[in-house]
């Protein structure tokens, strides 16, 4: 993946793959997921990858990409973070960007979207909402007695963009899977 902001990404793989698990564990302590990492650092393809960032020999954070099957015109990000001492700084609006314009560059999708859980004050949440153009609450996975709070971001990769328009994508399945791993 190439910068356009002079950062080194470097592409996940078994000799860093410590490293990737590491940055996780410190940025979402409730939600690492080692399994997905070691899929990404054994298949790594062009939309489902994983990168260290660098600024010179300075490790900032990490990005990623993947894709559901069911829908092929989105491509999205996965694994976004700037460890909590580099932020602030603009990596992450340079990493995000960066991310996009690899995703353009693929040339396969149309769309560039994010999943995110939604809490008050959330660094993620302030940048995408200066970069993404269009947000809508993902409220597929709602019950009477549970209620998600997911937002889904989208970009337009080659200039149309269209709501996701709450396709169901099995989030609730896949936080309840990272919440039982944590109680054990």
């Amino acid at each position: 993946m190439e910068s356009l902001y002079d950062l080194k990404y470097e592409i996940l793989n078994l000799k860093n793959l410590d490293v990737a698990f590491w940055i996780q564990k410190e940025t979402w302590p409730d939600d690492p997921d080692y399994d997905d990492l070691y899929d990404k650092a054994i298949h790594t393809e062009k939309d489902n990858c994983f990168f260290l960032i660098y600024d010179k020999d300075i490790l900032i954070g990490i990005t990623g990409v993947d894709v559901y099957e069911a829908y092929p015109d989105t491509i999205w990000l996965d694994w976004f973070t700037i460890l909590p001492e580099h932020r602030r700084k603009g990596y992450g609006k340079k990493v995000l960007l960066d991310t996009i314009s690899y995703c353009k560059k693929l040339g396969n999708y149309d769309y560039f979207r994010v999943d995110t859980t939604y809490y008050e004050n959330r660094p993620a949440i302030i940048l995408y909402d200066k970069i993404m153009p269009l947000k809508e609450d993902y409220i597929a996975e709602d019950t009477e007695d549970y209620k998600n709070y997911f937002i889904i971001y989208s970009y337009g990769l080659n200039g149309k963009l269209e709501p996701w328009n709450n396709k169901y994508l099995g989030l609730r399945s896949y936080c309840d899977k990272c919440n039982e791993r944590n109680k054990e």
